[in-house]
């Protein structure tokens, strides 16, 4: 019975071994689950965020009859007090009106205290949060208006020139400032001219069009995955501009673009393009508020039509 009774106790190193190795399997199997998992739900927390935005952006047209501008700061003006960014406008309708009353609209958004603060719901809980770059703090946005494309110039060219996305009449986005700037490609001239964005002019429909973007991680420039900070190239050291959430920078126009053949037209670099840190696309608010998230395979015809607002290219959106 003592001999029996002692082969029941304890297991051998082999046993052991074989048990620590399941084990292994086992953590190995669920740890890719549990991370996507955690990368779902924190998509969705960032896809609430944005769609608050949306909502807000409805609310300013309800009350003002137009779409906020997406910066204050008339494109002839040397005064520098006229520089603003559309989250600034929006605050009153973020449930962050205490923010907004304390802010000076006649003075420069970076001589205003009130947007030395930082604020979460501007934040993609996703993406890397850092508020120091060097000596200097930003009080950062991971989201923002990406007012056109830029044709002439970039990465983006050679899709038009090679006929892998059709020329249009307007890369103008939905949101923008309250001048722009038009081109008249006859005559080669250009003029400064006012502009207002309402929800009967956005001619390739609200549902159809996006309006706010994914700008993740600014200040720090991150290329395909990577951040740079030290490297021997000092234009990829610098912080990336318009990072603050009150910043006039903060807007954009998107002319880079990367992958097989130059065709993936996001999460290319967060160099003032559109970036995120969501596996395989990017979150969109789209003009009638609704926030979808769009593959970065998207073939880039349909992605331009959908950037575009006045360029009647319409298509279906995933």
């Amino acid at each position: 019975m003592r001999a029996a009774n002692s082969r029941l106790h304890g297991l051998s190193l082999v046993e052991l071994i074989v048990v620590i190795a399941i084990l292994g399997v086992m953590i190995g199997l669920l740890l890719p689950a549990v991370h996507a998992a955690r990368s779902s739900v924190r998509r969705v927390e960032c896809q609430n965020k944005m769609r608050q935005i949306g909502l807000a952006i409805h609310a300013y047209h309800g009350l003002f009859d137009q779409f906020p501008p997406s910066k204050w700061g008339i494109e002839d003006s040397k005064d520098p007090r006229l520089k603003h960014n559309i989250l600034a406008f929006l605050l009153p309708f973020l449930e962050r009106q205490t923010i907004y009353e304390r802010l000076d609209f006649g003075v420069h958004w970076f001589d205003n205290e009130a947007t030395k603060v930082h604020l979460p719901l501007f934040h993609c809980p996703e993406a890397p949060r850092t508020a120091r770059y060097g000596n200097n703090e930003y009080f950062a946005a991971d989201y923002a208006v990406a007012e056109r494309m830029n044709r002439t110039t970039g990465k983006i060219k050679p899709l038009f020139d090679d006929g892998i996305v059709a020329e249009r009449s307007s890369l103008m986005g939905m949101l923008q400032p309250p001048t722009i700037v038009e081109y008249n490609p006859v005559t080669m001239t250009s003029k400064i001219v006012p502009w207002t964005t309402t929800a009967t002019s956005v001619s390739d429909g609200l549902s159809t069009t996006m309006m706010f973007f994914e700008c993740a991680a600014r200040p720090f420039r991150y290329i395909k995955g990577r951040m740079y900070v030290d490297t021997l190239d000092s234009s990829l050291t610098r912080p990336v501009s318009g990072a603050d959430w009150a910043s006039n920078c903060a807007a954009f126009y998107m002319q880079e673009s990367c992958g097989s053949g130059g065709t993936q037209l996001f999460n290319c670099t967060n160099n003032n393009e559109i970036y995120s840190f969501h596996p395989n696309g990017a979150n969109f608010v789209f003009g009638d508020a609704t926030v979808r998230f769009l593959s970065e395979e998207i073939h880039p015809d349909a992605f331009i039509s959908l950037f575009t607002a006045f360029a009647g290219d319409m298509v279906k959106t995933p």
